[in-house]
Protein backbone atom coordinates (compact mmCIF):
# COMPACT_ATOMS: atom_id res chain seq x y z
CA UNK A 1 0.00 0.00 0.00
CA UNK A 2 3.29 2.22 0.90
CA UNK A 3 4.44 1.97 -2.57
CA UNK A 4 1.48 2.24 -4.35
CA UNK A 5 0.81 5.67 -2.60
CA UNK A 6 4.43 6.54 -3.40
CA UNK A 7 3.59 6.09 -7.00
CA UNK A 8 0.85 8.15 -6.60
CA UNK A 9 2.23 11.24 -5.50
CA UNK A 10 4.85 10.60 -7.89
CA UNK A 11 2.77 10.53 -10.57
CA UNK A 12 0.59 13.36 -9.32
CA UNK A 13 3.27 15.94 -8.94
CA UNK A 14 4.62 15.17 -12.55
CA UNK A 15 0.73 15.74 -13.53
CA UNK A 16 0.74 19.02 -11.85
CA UNK A 17 3.79 20.21 -13.22
CA UNK A 18 2.97 19.29 -16.88
CA UNK A 19 -0.88 20.77 -16.08
CA UNK A 20 1.36 23.93 -16.15
CA UNK A 21 2.94 23.68 -19.29
CA UNK A 22 -0.02 22.86 -21.49
CA UNK A 23 -1.57 26.11 -20.50
CA UNK A 24 -2.07 28.84 -23.25
CA UNK A 25 -3.00 31.71 -20.73
CA UNK A 26 -0.38 34.86 -19.70
CA UNK A 27 1.70 34.14 -16.45
CA UNK A 28 -0.26 35.94 -14.22
CA UNK A 29 0.98 34.29 -10.85
CA UNK A 30 -0.07 35.78 -7.50
CA UNK A 31 2.56 35.99 -5.31
CA UNK A 32 2.64 32.96 -3.17
CA UNK A 33 5.16 35.11 -0.47
CA UNK A 34 2.58 34.93 2.62
CA UNK A 35 1.91 38.45 4.02
CA UNK A 36 4.10 39.36 6.99
CA UNK A 37 1.75 38.88 10.30
CA UNK A 38 -0.45 35.81 8.94
CA UNK A 39 2.79 32.87 8.27
CA UNK A 40 5.34 31.42 11.29
CA UNK A 41 5.78 28.04 9.94
CA UNK A 42 5.99 25.46 7.22
CA UNK A 43 4.03 22.39 7.57
CA UNK A 44 4.30 19.28 4.44
CA UNK A 45 5.41 21.75 2.32
CA UNK A 46 2.86 24.59 2.98
CA UNK A 47 3.22 27.60 4.97
CA UNK A 48 0.42 27.87 7.33
CA UNK A 49 -0.84 31.06 9.14
CA UNK A 50 -0.44 31.39 12.53
CA UNK A 51 -4.25 32.91 12.63
CA UNK A 52 -6.61 31.53 15.40
CA UNK A 53 -10.35 32.60 13.90
CA UNK A 54 -12.04 31.77 17.49
CA UNK A 55 -14.24 29.40 16.09
CA UNK A 56 -15.77 31.59 13.19
CA UNK A 57 -18.33 29.57 11.01
CA UNK A 58 -17.35 29.79 7.70
CA UNK A 59 -20.25 29.32 4.99
CA UNK A 60 -19.55 28.14 1.40
CA UNK A 61 -22.93 27.81 -1.06
CA UNK A 62 -23.35 24.61 -2.86
CA UNK A 63 -26.26 22.95 -4.87
CA UNK A 64 -26.79 19.44 -3.75
CA UNK A 65 -25.88 17.73 -6.89
CA UNK A 66 -25.02 18.88 -10.65
CA UNK A 67 -24.79 16.09 -13.61
CA UNK A 68 -23.69 13.39 -11.54
CA UNK A 69 -20.04 14.78 -10.49
CA UNK A 70 -18.75 14.82 -6.84
CA UNK A 71 -18.97 17.91 -5.75
CA UNK A 72 -19.60 17.77 -2.10
CA UNK A 73 -17.44 19.58 0.03
CA UNK A 74 -18.35 18.57 3.71
CA UNK A 75 -20.19 15.79 5.25
CA UNK A 76 -21.27 15.83 8.59
CA UNK A 77 -20.05 12.65 9.71
CA UNK A 78 -17.59 9.52 8.03
CA UNK A 79 -19.92 8.02 5.61
CA UNK A 80 -17.34 4.65 5.40
CA UNK A 81 -16.98 5.70 1.83
CA UNK A 82 -13.48 6.14 1.02
CA UNK A 83 -13.66 9.62 -0.73
CA UNK A 84 -16.20 10.78 1.29
CA UNK A 85 -14.05 10.21 4.77
CA UNK A 86 -11.32 11.71 3.02
CA UNK A 87 -13.07 14.84 2.59
CA UNK A 88 -14.61 14.87 5.85
CA UNK A 89 -11.04 14.44 7.30
CA UNK A 90 -9.29 17.28 5.57
CA UNK A 91 -11.94 19.88 6.67
CA UNK A 92 -11.55 18.55 10.30
CA UNK A 93 -7.63 18.84 10.15
CA UNK A 94 -7.42 22.52 8.59
CA UNK A 95 -10.66 23.06 11.41
CA UNK A 96 -8.48 22.43 14.03
CA UNK A 97 -5.27 24.44 12.71
CA UNK A 98 -6.93 27.59 11.72
CA UNK A 99 -9.45 27.68 14.73
CA UNK A 100 -13.24 27.77 12.65
CA UNK A 101 -16.16 25.69 11.26
CA UNK A 102 -16.97 24.74 7.96
CA UNK A 103 -20.35 24.89 7.14
CA UNK A 104 -21.40 23.60 3.61
CA UNK A 105 -25.11 25.53 2.86
CA UNK A 106 -26.61 22.85 0.23
CA UNK A 107 -29.18 24.47 -1.76
CA UNK A 108 -31.74 21.62 -3.45
CA UNK A 109 -32.90 21.77 -6.79
CA UNK A 110 -29.22 20.89 -8.68
CA UNK A 111 -30.80 18.16 -10.46
CA UNK A 112 -33.23 20.76 -12.62
CA UNK A 113 -31.21 21.83 -15.67
CA UNK A 114 -30.64 25.06 -15.57
CA UNK A 115 -33.20 26.36 -12.95
CA UNK A 116 -31.00 24.51 -10.75
CA UNK A 117 -27.69 26.43 -11.21
CA UNK A 118 -29.65 30.04 -11.91
CA UNK A 119 -31.05 29.38 -8.53
CA UNK A 120 -27.74 29.26 -6.78
CA UNK A 121 -26.62 32.35 -8.48
CA UNK A 122 -29.36 34.03 -7.22
CA UNK A 123 -29.27 33.20 -3.74
CA UNK A 124 -25.42 34.40 -4.02
CA UNK A 125 -27.16 37.92 -6.06
CA UNK A 126 -29.18 38.60 -3.28
CA UNK A 127 -27.37 38.33 -0.51
CA UNK A 128 -25.10 40.90 -1.54
CA UNK A 129 -28.21 42.93 -2.76
CA UNK A 130 -29.21 42.76 0.85
CA UNK A 131 -25.60 43.54 2.15
CA UNK A 132 -25.89 40.21 3.96
CA UNK A 133 -22.68 38.54 4.96
CA UNK A 134 -23.77 35.10 5.06
CA UNK A 135 -22.22 33.28 2.72
CA UNK A 136 -17.88 33.75 2.82
CA UNK A 137 -17.73 31.56 -0.46
CA UNK A 138 -20.09 29.91 -3.21
CA UNK A 139 -19.69 27.22 -5.58
CA UNK A 140 -21.20 29.47 -8.75
CA UNK A 141 -22.09 28.06 -12.44
CA UNK A 142 -21.79 31.34 -14.03
CA UNK A 143 -22.37 30.48 -17.45
CA UNK A 144 -26.43 30.59 -16.46
CA UNK A 145 -25.43 33.80 -14.69
CA UNK A 146 -22.77 35.47 -16.20
CA UNK A 147 -24.02 38.72 -14.70
CA UNK A 148 -23.21 37.78 -11.17
CA UNK A 149 -19.76 38.57 -12.23
CA UNK A 150 -20.12 41.10 -14.71
CA UNK A 151 -22.58 43.26 -12.44
CA UNK A 152 -20.09 43.11 -9.54
CA UNK A 153 -21.56 40.75 -6.74
CA UNK A 154 -18.31 38.99 -6.46
CA UNK A 155 -14.77 39.92 -5.73
CA UNK A 156 -11.76 39.67 -7.90
CA UNK A 157 -9.40 36.89 -6.46
CA UNK A 158 -6.42 38.26 -7.85
CA UNK A 159 -6.82 41.06 -5.07
CA UNK A 160 -6.46 38.45 -2.44
CA UNK A 161 -3.07 37.83 -2.30
CA UNK A 162 -3.57 34.70 -0.02
CA UNK A 163 -5.13 32.83 -3.00
CA UNK A 164 -2.23 31.25 -4.50
CA UNK A 165 -4.35 30.67 -7.71
CA UNK A 166 -1.68 29.97 -10.41
CA UNK A 167 0.10 27.80 -8.38
CA UNK A 168 0.41 23.84 -8.62
CA UNK A 169 -2.25 22.75 -5.65
CA UNK A 170 -4.72 24.61 -7.89
CA UNK A 171 -6.20 23.83 -11.43
CA UNK A 172 -3.53 26.51 -12.91
CA UNK A 173 -3.93 25.74 -16.00
CA UNK A 174 -8.10 26.62 -16.35
CA UNK A 175 -7.36 29.53 -13.79
CA UNK A 176 -4.86 31.14 -16.26
CA UNK A 177 -7.55 30.80 -19.36
CA UNK A 178 -10.36 31.77 -17.19
CA UNK A 179 -8.20 35.17 -16.34
CA UNK A 180 -8.60 38.56 -17.89
CA UNK A 181 -6.06 41.10 -17.88
CA UNK A 182 -5.26 41.55 -14.06
CA UNK A 183 -8.67 39.83 -13.14
CA UNK A 184 -9.85 36.46 -12.12
CA UNK A 185 -13.49 36.24 -10.88
CA UNK A 186 -13.59 32.31 -10.65
CA UNK A 187 -11.46 29.68 -9.73
CA UNK A 188 -10.93 25.93 -10.09
CA UNK A 189 -9.24 23.73 -7.37
CA UNK A 190 -9.39 20.05 -5.99
CA UNK A 191 -11.65 21.51 -2.72
CA UNK A 192 -14.37 20.59 -5.50
CA UNK A 193 -14.36 18.06 -8.41
CA UNK A 194 -16.24 18.93 -10.94
CA UNK A 195 -14.21 20.88 -13.52
CA UNK A 196 -12.38 17.65 -13.10
CA UNK A 197 -15.67 15.30 -13.49
CA UNK A 198 -16.78 17.63 -16.81
CA UNK A 199 -13.07 16.34 -18.65
CA UNK A 200 -13.55 15.32 -21.49
CA UNK A 201 -12.34 11.77 -23.07
CA UNK A 202 -13.82 8.78 -25.06
CA UNK A 203 -14.56 5.34 -24.08
CA UNK A 204 -14.70 2.16 -26.18
CA UNK A 205 -15.99 -0.81 -26.06
CA UNK A 206 -12.70 -3.47 -26.19
CA UNK A 207 -14.96 -6.49 -26.40
CA UNK A 208 -16.41 -5.52 -29.53
CA UNK A 209 -12.63 -4.09 -31.09
CA UNK A 210 -11.54 -7.83 -29.84
CA UNK A 211 -14.12 -9.35 -32.12
CA UNK A 212 -13.19 -7.60 -35.01
CA UNK A 213 -9.29 -7.74 -34.10
CA UNK A 214 -8.97 -4.12 -33.78
CA UNK A 215 -5.87 -2.83 -31.76
CA UNK A 216 -7.03 -1.23 -29.04
CA UNK A 217 -5.74 2.58 -29.49
CA UNK A 218 -3.68 3.01 -26.54
CA UNK A 219 -0.47 2.95 -28.48
CA UNK A 220 -1.27 5.21 -30.94
CA UNK A 221 -2.13 7.65 -28.16
CA UNK A 222 1.45 7.06 -26.13
CA UNK A 223 2.69 7.51 -30.15
CA UNK A 224 1.32 10.86 -30.25
CA UNK A 225 -0.39 9.39 -33.58
CA UNK A 226 -4.55 9.15 -31.96
CA UNK A 227 -5.89 11.44 -34.55
CA UNK A 228 -8.75 12.47 -36.14
CA UNK A 229 -8.45 10.30 -39.61
CA UNK A 230 -7.07 7.36 -37.31
CA UNK A 231 -9.97 7.63 -35.14
CA UNK A 232 -12.32 7.46 -38.39
CA UNK A 233 -10.85 4.44 -39.66
CA UNK A 234 -11.63 2.88 -36.46
CA UNK A 235 -15.23 4.77 -36.58
CA UNK A 236 -15.80 2.73 -40.17
CA UNK A 237 -14.97 -0.65 -39.15
CA UNK A 238 -17.09 0.12 -35.85
CA UNK A 239 -20.29 0.73 -37.66
CA UNK A 240 -22.60 -2.14 -38.87
CA UNK A 241 -26.12 -2.61 -39.80
CA UNK A 242 -26.07 -5.97 -38.11
CA UNK A 243 -29.32 -6.85 -39.30
CA UNK A 244 -31.31 -4.39 -39.33
CA UNK A 245 -32.41 -2.14 -43.10
CA UNK A 246 -30.91 1.02 -41.96
CA UNK A 247 -29.18 3.27 -39.18
CA UNK A 248 -31.83 5.13 -38.48
CA UNK A 249 -32.43 4.95 -34.45
CA UNK A 250 -34.71 2.67 -33.51
CA UNK A 251 -34.90 1.51 -29.24
CA UNK A 252 -35.11 -2.42 -30.31
CA UNK A 253 -32.99 -1.74 -32.85
CA UNK A 254 -29.57 -3.85 -33.70
CA UNK A 255 -27.50 -1.59 -35.74
CA UNK A 256 -24.10 -0.90 -34.05
CA UNK A 257 -22.75 3.10 -34.35
CA UNK A 258 -19.10 4.15 -34.46
CA UNK A 259 -19.76 6.51 -32.13
CA UNK A 260 -22.39 7.78 -29.80
CA UNK A 261 -22.32 11.14 -29.26
CA UNK A 262 -23.64 14.06 -27.03
CA UNK A 263 -24.50 17.43 -29.02
CA UNK A 264 -21.87 19.09 -27.29
CA UNK A 265 -19.13 16.57 -28.87
CA UNK A 266 -18.15 18.68 -32.06
CA UNK A 267 -17.11 21.64 -29.47
CA UNK A 268 -15.01 19.06 -27.26
CA UNK A 269 -13.41 17.63 -30.89
CA UNK A 270 -12.58 20.98 -32.00
CA UNK A 271 -10.87 21.73 -28.76
CA UNK A 272 -8.85 19.06 -28.83
CA UNK A 273 -7.68 19.61 -32.18
CA UNK A 274 -5.82 22.77 -30.52
CA UNK A 275 -9.01 24.95 -32.36
CA UNK A 276 -8.68 27.90 -30.11
CA UNK A 277 -11.65 30.39 -30.34
CA UNK A 278 -9.68 33.19 -29.04
CA UNK A 279 -5.99 33.91 -28.70
CA UNK A 280 -3.99 36.26 -26.12
CA UNK A 281 -2.06 39.17 -28.13
CA UNK A 282 1.65 39.78 -26.62
CA UNK A 283 -0.44 42.56 -24.44
CA UNK A 284 -2.69 40.18 -23.63
CA UNK A 285 -6.09 41.22 -24.22
CA UNK A 286 -8.60 38.41 -25.90
CA UNK A 287 -9.03 39.03 -29.91
CA UNK A 288 -11.41 36.57 -31.54
CA UNK A 289 -10.09 33.81 -34.23
CA UNK A 290 -12.63 31.16 -34.29
CA UNK A 291 -9.22 29.05 -34.28
CA UNK A 292 -8.27 30.87 -37.92
CA UNK A 293 -7.61 28.35 -40.85
CA UNK A 294 -7.47 25.35 -38.69
CA UNK A 295 -11.31 24.77 -37.86
CA UNK A 296 -11.77 24.63 -41.53
CA UNK A 297 -9.47 21.91 -41.58
CA UNK A 298 -10.18 20.06 -38.24
CA UNK A 299 -14.22 20.55 -39.02
CA UNK A 300 -14.08 18.84 -42.07
CA UNK A 301 -12.21 15.88 -40.23
CA UNK A 302 -14.57 15.47 -37.69
CA UNK A 303 -17.65 15.99 -39.42
CA UNK A 304 -16.19 13.11 -41.92
CA UNK A 305 -16.20 11.01 -39.05
CA UNK A 306 -19.41 12.05 -37.80
CA UNK A 307 -21.52 10.89 -40.73
CA UNK A 308 -25.07 9.62 -39.67
CA UNK A 309 -26.55 7.77 -43.11
CA UNK A 310 -23.51 4.88 -42.77
CA UNK A 311 -24.02 4.81 -38.72
CA UNK A 312 -20.41 6.01 -37.63
CA UNK A 313 -22.50 8.61 -35.78
CA UNK A 314 -25.62 9.23 -33.63
CA UNK A 315 -25.84 12.31 -31.51
CA UNK A 316 -28.04 13.13 -28.74
CA UNK A 317 -28.62 14.64 -24.97
CA UNK A 318 -30.06 11.55 -23.67
CA UNK A 319 -28.87 9.55 -20.56
CA UNK A 320 -28.97 5.41 -19.17
CA UNK A 321 -33.25 6.34 -18.73
CA UNK A 322 -33.69 5.99 -22.47
CA UNK A 323 -33.01 3.17 -24.42
CA UNK A 324 -32.15 5.46 -27.99
CA UNK A 325 -29.76 7.84 -25.62
CA UNK A 326 -26.29 8.11 -26.05
CA UNK A 327 -24.99 6.65 -22.97
CA UNK A 328 -27.47 3.41 -23.07
CA UNK A 329 -26.34 2.77 -26.48
CA UNK A 330 -22.54 2.71 -25.09
CA UNK A 331 -24.06 0.38 -22.28
CA UNK A 332 -26.13 -1.93 -24.76
CA UNK A 333 -22.77 -2.76 -26.86
CA UNK A 334 -24.81 -0.75 -29.62
CA UNK A 335 -21.63 2.08 -30.06
CA UNK A 336 -17.84 1.47 -30.28
CA UNK A 337 -17.03 4.70 -28.65
CA UNK A 338 -18.66 7.02 -26.76
CA UNK A 339 -18.25 11.10 -26.28
CA UNK A 340 -18.07 11.66 -22.68
CA UNK A 341 -16.91 13.51 -19.60
CA UNK A 342 -14.73 11.21 -17.25
CA UNK A 343 -17.94 10.66 -14.97
CA UNK A 344 -19.46 8.79 -17.33
CA UNK A 345 -16.56 6.15 -16.26
CA UNK A 346 -18.68 5.80 -13.18
CA UNK A 347 -22.14 5.62 -14.51
CA UNK A 348 -21.14 3.33 -17.12
CA UNK A 349 -19.56 0.97 -14.14
CA UNK A 350 -23.02 -1.54 -14.28
CA UNK A 351 -21.49 -2.37 -18.55
CA UNK A 352 -20.65 -5.80 -18.51
CA UNK A 353 -18.28 -5.72 -21.82
CA UNK A 354 -15.04 -4.19 -20.69
CA UNK A 355 -14.45 -0.58 -22.07
CA UNK A 356 -11.35 1.38 -22.22
CA UNK A 357 -10.67 4.82 -22.17
CA UNK A 358 -8.60 7.67 -24.26
CA UNK A 359 -8.28 11.00 -24.82
CA UNK A 360 -10.10 13.03 -27.92
CA UNK A 361 -7.89 12.74 -31.07
CA UNK A 362 -5.34 15.18 -32.32
CA UNK A 363 -6.02 17.05 -35.36
CA UNK A 364 -3.01 15.39 -36.90
CA UNK A 365 0.44 14.06 -35.90
CA UNK A 366 2.07 17.47 -35.77
CA UNK A 367 -0.12 18.65 -33.13
CA UNK A 368 2.32 18.80 -30.11
CA UNK A 369 -0.59 17.60 -27.45
CA UNK A 370 -3.72 16.30 -26.82
CA UNK A 371 -6.08 18.24 -25.00
CA UNK A 372 -9.28 17.78 -23.22
CA UNK A 373 -11.97 20.10 -22.57
CA UNK A 374 -13.45 20.91 -19.80
CA UNK A 375 -17.66 21.77 -19.49
CA UNK A 376 -18.47 25.36 -20.00
CA UNK A 377 -21.09 24.84 -17.35
CA UNK A 378 -18.72 23.85 -14.22
CA UNK A 379 -19.52 25.69 -10.95
CA UNK A 380 -15.90 28.00 -9.96
CA UNK A 381 -15.74 29.14 -6.78
CA UNK A 382 -16.71 32.54 -5.99
CA UNK A 383 -16.46 35.08 -3.28
CA UNK A 384 -19.54 37.67 -2.81
CA UNK A 385 -18.54 41.26 -2.76
CA UNK A 386 -20.30 41.76 0.74
CA UNK A 387 -17.58 39.53 2.27
CA UNK A 388 -15.92 41.21 5.61
CA UNK A 389 -12.53 39.67 5.97
CA UNK A 390 -11.33 38.52 2.51
CA UNK A 391 -7.91 37.71 3.98
CA UNK A 392 -9.25 35.07 6.15
CA UNK A 393 -11.49 33.76 3.39
CA UNK A 394 -8.37 33.57 1.17
CA UNK A 395 -6.40 31.69 4.21
CA UNK A 396 -9.19 29.10 4.67
CA UNK A 397 -9.77 28.41 1.01
CA UNK A 398 -5.97 28.11 0.04
CA UNK A 399 -5.50 26.07 3.05
CA UNK A 400 -8.71 23.61 2.09
CA UNK A 401 -7.97 23.51 -1.56
CA UNK A 402 -3.88 22.32 -0.59
CA UNK A 403 -5.06 20.02 2.06
CA UNK A 404 -7.01 18.48 -0.95
CA UNK A 405 -4.70 18.50 -3.53
CA UNK A 406 -2.46 16.46 -1.00
CA UNK A 407 -4.52 13.99 0.39
CA UNK A 408 -8.31 13.67 -1.29
CA UNK A 409 -7.01 14.39 -5.04
CA UNK A 410 -4.87 10.95 -4.94
CA UNK A 411 -8.12 9.20 -3.69
CA UNK A 412 -10.05 10.39 -6.29
CA UNK A 413 -8.30 9.25 -9.22
CA UNK A 414 -6.62 6.06 -8.01
CA UNK A 415 -9.72 5.10 -5.92
CA UNK A 416 -12.83 6.53 -7.57
CA UNK A 417 -12.13 7.16 -11.10
CA UNK A 418 -9.85 3.97 -11.11
CA UNK A 419 -10.57 1.37 -9.66
CA UNK A 420 -15.09 1.90 -9.51
CA UNK A 421 -14.68 3.24 -12.94
CA UNK A 422 -12.35 2.23 -15.21
CA UNK A 423 -11.20 -1.50 -15.89
CA UNK A 424 -7.41 -1.46 -16.97
CA UNK A 425 -4.09 -0.31 -16.03
CA UNK A 426 -3.87 1.24 -19.54
CA UNK A 427 -7.10 3.23 -19.10
CA UNK A 428 -5.68 4.21 -16.29
CA UNK A 429 -2.56 5.84 -18.11
CA UNK A 430 -4.88 7.47 -20.36
CA UNK A 431 -7.03 9.38 -17.63
CA UNK A 432 -3.75 11.15 -16.54
CA UNK A 433 -2.91 11.85 -20.39
CA UNK A 434 -6.63 13.81 -20.09
CA UNK A 435 -6.39 15.09 -16.39
CA UNK A 436 -2.63 16.81 -17.84
CA UNK A 437 -3.80 19.13 -20.76
CA UNK A 438 -7.46 20.14 -19.83
CA UNK A 439 -8.92 23.76 -20.97
CA UNK A 440 -11.37 25.56 -20.96
CA UNK A 441 -13.36 28.16 -23.41
CA UNK A 442 -13.52 31.40 -21.74
CA UNK A 443 -15.53 33.09 -23.87
CA UNK A 444 -18.23 30.24 -23.79
CA UNK A 445 -18.27 30.39 -20.08
CA UNK A 446 -19.83 34.04 -20.51
CA UNK A 447 -21.73 33.05 -23.16
CA UNK A 448 -19.71 35.11 -25.54
CA UNK A 449 -19.75 32.89 -28.45
CA UNK A 450 -22.50 30.32 -27.22
CA UNK A 451 -24.84 30.93 -30.69
CA UNK A 452 -21.75 31.22 -33.01
CA UNK A 453 -20.51 27.69 -31.43
CA UNK A 454 -23.61 26.17 -31.64
CA UNK A 455 -24.03 26.75 -35.00
CA UNK A 456 -20.90 25.25 -35.66
CA UNK A 457 -21.57 22.18 -34.16
CA UNK A 458 -24.89 21.77 -35.46
CA UNK A 459 -22.37 21.43 -38.78
CA UNK A 460 -21.12 18.25 -37.56
CA UNK A 461 -24.22 16.59 -35.23
CA UNK A 462 -26.43 17.25 -38.32
CA UNK A 463 -24.68 14.16 -39.55
CA UNK A 464 -24.50 15.09 -43.02
CA UNK A 465 -20.36 15.81 -43.28
CA UNK A 466 -21.33 18.85 -44.79
CA UNK A 467 -20.04 22.22 -43.42
CA UNK A 468 -19.94 24.13 -46.87
CA UNK A 469 -21.53 27.11 -44.71
CA UNK A 470 -18.90 27.19 -41.80
CA UNK A 471 -16.77 30.13 -43.11
CA UNK A 472 -20.02 32.29 -43.80
CA UNK A 473 -20.96 31.36 -39.75
CA UNK A 474 -17.76 32.35 -39.00
CA UNK A 475 -17.69 35.72 -40.63
CA UNK A 476 -20.71 36.59 -39.27
CA UNK A 477 -20.10 35.61 -36.00
CA UNK A 478 -16.38 37.37 -35.01
CA UNK A 479 -17.54 40.58 -35.19
CA UNK A 480 -20.35 40.20 -33.01
CA UNK A 481 -18.17 37.98 -30.67
CA UNK A 482 -15.65 40.12 -30.44
CA UNK A 483 -18.16 42.90 -29.50
CA UNK A 484 -19.07 41.24 -26.65
CA UNK A 485 -15.73 40.14 -25.65
CA UNK A 486 -14.60 43.67 -25.21
CA UNK A 487 -17.58 44.66 -23.12
CA UNK A 488 -17.37 41.50 -20.70
CA UNK A 489 -13.82 42.01 -20.50
CA UNK A 490 -14.31 46.05 -19.70
CA UNK A 491 -17.25 45.00 -17.27
CA UNK A 492 -14.64 42.97 -15.84
CA UNK A 493 -12.14 45.37 -15.42
CA UNK A 494 -14.69 48.34 -14.02
CA UNK A 495 -15.53 45.66 -11.16
CA UNK A 496 -11.80 44.90 -9.87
Amino acid sequence: MKQKQIITWLLLAAMMLSAASCGSGEDASVSDTPTEDTTAETTAGYPYPTKDFGGYTFKILNLDEQYGCYIRVDFDEQTGETLDDAVYNRNRRVEERLNFQLDEVILTGGSAWSTGQISVCDALIQSVMADDDIYDAAYSPIYFKPSLVTDGYVLNLLDIPELHLYDEYWDAVVNEEMTAGDTLYTASGPLNFMSLDLSWALLFNQDMMDDRKMEYPYQLVRDGKWTLDKMNEYVEAGANLNGDESFAIKADGSCIYGIAAHLTSPTAFLNAADVDIYERDSSGDLKMTFGGERIYDALEKIAKMCTKSDGKAYYNNANLTDPTGYMSLFASNRALFITCELKSAMEERAMEATFGLVPMPKLDETQKSYRSYVTYSTAFLTIPKTQDDPSRTGMILDALTYESWKDVLPIYYDITVSQKGLRNEESIEMMKIVRDCRSIDFTRVYTITEQTGDNIARLVSGGTGDTGNAASIIAKGIPAAQTKLDEIVGLLAENK
